[in-house]
């Protein structure tokens, strides 16, 4: 990201909005991955739920990317969950709800680099059980982006869309899954509501594990989120 064009700040930080984070590097045979204790949800956010990923094509001792749910948190006078992201060179925290309407993003904050607060909060998910091949939502927020060191705030207008495509089995590190496949399409406006430039992005989801493919093209590798037929911690 150039910190001297905010505009594309923001459109990069979108590209990869996502449900956090294990260590950044795996070490062959040394993997433990302890088991929740608490009931996984639909949308998985339970404090010490992790997941590790590797890019599509890596060989499976290559450095991860990981996340991992850190638990409540109060944001601007609120309690949200802090879900903690890490791989090489990249590190960020985002703030999320999980409602009954759906899972809502507040911000993401980049180590050492950016905060980007939406206004309102980005829905990434509807309510809970209502995944469908078919099923869309959309909504605008505008996007407040901060330079670390920097006083000024910039803000874009921004709407997103996202729409169930499929649903197929697919076979990762992990297991064969069955996910939804779902793309994200985000347009960023100018002053006067003109589309300045847009993006369309591709994740997999599988309700009550979690995320297996991410808008980064990384796959899961293992995570201690059960699910019926995959073995927790498998793949590794």
């Amino acid at each position: 990201m150039r910190q001297n064009n905010p505009v594309l700040a923001i459109v990069a930080v979108l590209a990869v909005v996502l449900v956090a984070a294990c260590a950044p590097t795996a070490e062959e045979g040394t993997v433990a991955i302890d088991q929740l204790r608490d009931e996984i949800t639909y949308y998985p956010a339970q404090t010490g739920a992790t997941w590790q990923y590797l890019p599509e094509g890596a060989r499976l001792n290559a450095p991860r990317a990981g996340i991992v749910v850190e638990g409540p948190t109060v944001v601007d006078g609120e309690v949200w969950i802090s879900f903690r992201e890490i791989r090489p060179g990249f590190e960020q925290r985002s703030y999320r709800q999980v409602r009954p309407e759906g899972v809502f993003l507040h911000s993401q904050v980049r180590l050492g680099i950016t905060t980007l607060r939406y206004d309102p909060p980005l829905q990434e998910f509807p309510a809970p059980d209502s995944l469908r091949v078919g099923t869309q939502w959309s909504g605008e927020t505008t996007v407040h982006l901060t330079l670390t060191g920097d006083t000024d705030t910039e803000q874009r207008h921004v709407s997103y869309v996202y729409t169930v495509v499929d649903q197929r089995t697919v076979t990762v590190p992990a297991g064969e899954i069955e996910v939804y496949v779902i793309d994200l399409t985000t347009r960023l406006l100018d002053e006067e509501g003109i589309v300045v430039d847009e993006e369309s992005l591709q994740t997999w989801f599988t309700p009550y594990l979690g995320e297996v493919r991410l808008r980064t093209g990384h796959v899961l590798v293992e995570t201690n989120v059960p699910l019926p037929g995959v073995e927790a911690g498998s793949g590794g």
